[in-house]
């Protein structure tokens, strides 16, 4: 358009229509300013101020960095990182061998496949709260029913919440039950949408299952794996509600996640310029893991 010889008005009706998305969709924008940019802006001011329940009212002096450095010399927090990765890993491993084989399973052409993909999807049906409720009653030491049937068996029961041998294990294992079912879809999607030709190929070529497993369902399913990894990293890495219901982090801390931590120095110390600060150590830790995971999908999907 020449808007050399157009009128202003034209010119101006032009703009408008140009803009005119715009105004249906600056509500949105707003709203998630409010409840998603403030209470952001306003953690990371915290992280650089000190914020206590004893103090706040005789001012909130600016700190610098010392909230972070406080954090990285403090064996708790340091710990809580570490118990963090080891929950991280420990559950990724577990619910990806759990989701391939029951992915494997119910891509074949079974009596009652419809019924077991209905089955699995129970977990996910259920609130974390509720997750979390039941199963510290079913692991419950005097009066949960594993520790019944344990002693129906003829074992000793196990102290599944409260000793610090047992109670990670017992918290990934209420993890794994939880959300193998979403690694599983996801893996069995990828696996009804692969090609049927080079399978075809390689059992003409006389490949046995294993081999065509690893060299041929493994590298297709690349670009789906790695989409299921990030969602479950950025999913339980971020964990809090589970583990506070079952162990709120301990005993002896042996649980305690960064996002339990959180919760103790802001919730119950009301120490928020530390808590802010570690949230934010969280969250770039997450971003960073994330954007790598991100750009080894987009290889993936570009390479293909």
């Amino acid at each position: 358009m020449n808007f050399s010889k157009t009128s202003p008005s034209i010119y101006f009706r032009h703009v408008l229509r140009r803009l005119e998305p715009a105004f249906y969709i600056a509500p949105s924008f707003i709203v998630l300013g409010v409840v998603l940019l403030y209470p952001l802006g306003y953690s990371l001011w915290l992280s650089f101020h000190r914020w206590t329940m004893r103090t706040f009212r005789q001012g909130v002096p600016f700190v610098g960095f010392d909230n972070y450095s406080t954090l990285f010399s403090s064996p708790d927090f340091l710990n809580s990182i570490r118990i963090t990765f080891t929950f991280v890993f420990l559950a990724i491993c577990f619910e990806f061998i759990l989701g391939m084989a029951l992915a494997l399973l119910l891509n074949h052409e079974i009596k009652g496949r419809g019924i077991f993909r209905s089955l699995i999807l129970l977990p996910m049906m259920c609130t974390n709260v509720v997750i979390g409720l039941t199963w510290r009653l079913l692991l419950n030491y005097q009066y949960g029913l594993v520790n019944y049937y344990l002693g129906v068996l003829g074992f000793a029961p196990v102290e599944w919440l409260s000793s610090p041998r047992v109670a990670m294990a017992s918290v990934v294992l209420v993890d794994v039950w939880n959300t193998t079912s979403f690694v599983a879809l996801m893996l069995l999607a990828g696996l009804q949408s692969l090609p049927e030709e080079p399978f075809e190929a390689a059992r003409i070529d006389g490949a046995s299952g294993v081999q065509t497993f690893f060299y041929l369902t493994l590298p297709l399913l690349r670009p789906i794996i790695l989409v299921a990894l990030l969602w479950r990293f950025i999913d339980t890495f971020r964990i809090f509600d589970v583990i506070y219901l079952l162990t709120a982090g301990g005993p002896a801390r042996v649980t305690e996640t960064v996002s339990i931590y959180v919760y103790r120095y802001g919730f119950q110390s009301f120490n928020l310029g530390i808590a802010s600060a570690a949230s934010f150590i969280m969250l770039l830790i997450m971003l960073m893991i994330a954007g790598i995971l991100a750009r080894s999908i987009g290889r993936e999907i570009g390479g293909q």
